[in-house]
């Protein structure tokens, strides 16, 4: 009975589907592609671009005509334990009362600093691993140490598997991966 509730417990506590958070349902990034929690997707999507004023990012909403939550609004969803004002949801510009992002001088932007497109629709997808990972969800690197070497292993041209690690940033403890590129990913449905 005891090992029945601990092969249980393992089954609950580690999972082969995750979600990647994305502008366009696309699988890309240049310094590896980040997968985790719901929770963590989300937290990052929102820091990237944004905090919807209602609702959450869900592929339907065209970015630029949708209304994003101001102070007030991010003060609101902070007080129910709901992180969120972090990233672009901060800043000596940002408005008191709900905006779109046309509206604001500070733009949201990937990592490279490109702009976030107006006409994308952000989501949060799930998606399963299907790659080579180099440790495991019960021997995770910390988040630095993970992402160090992914960017390390692309910059060679030697990436040829990903990483498991625990996060620091986004759902704090949860364990998240980072992998090469989307042929290590399957987009689930």
């Amino acid at each position: 009975m005891k090992f029945q509730s601990f092969k249980n417990w393992l089954n609950e506590a580690f999972t082969d589907e995750f979600f990647h958070g994305s502008t366009d349902k696309n699988l890309a990034g240049k310094k590896g592609i980040h997968i985790g929690t719901y929770k963590a997707c989300k937290e990052a999507l929102e820091a990237r671009i944004g905090v919807p004023a209602e609702g959450e990012w869900d592929g339907t909403r065209e970015y630029g005509k949708t209304l994003l939550a101001g102070k007030k609004t991010l003060q609101q969803k902070e007080k129910q334990k709901i992180w969120c004002m972090t990233g672009f949801n901060c800043g000596n510009d940002l408005p008191e009362e709900d905006y779109y992002p046309t509206d604001r001088k500070y733009k949201a932007t990937y990592s490279d600093g490109t702009p976030i497109p107006e006409d994308c629709k952000p989501i949060i997808f799930p998606v399963r691993i299907i790659g080579r990972m180099t440790n495991s969800q019960r021997n995770p690197h910390s988040d630095t140490t993970a992402n160090s070497m992914m960017i390390r292993n692309l910059r060679a041209g030697n990436a040829k598997s990903g990483y498991f690690y625990v996060n620091d940033g986004e759902d704090v403890g949860s364990i998240s991966a980072v992998v090469p590129d989307k042929s290590f990913l399957q987009i689930l449905e």
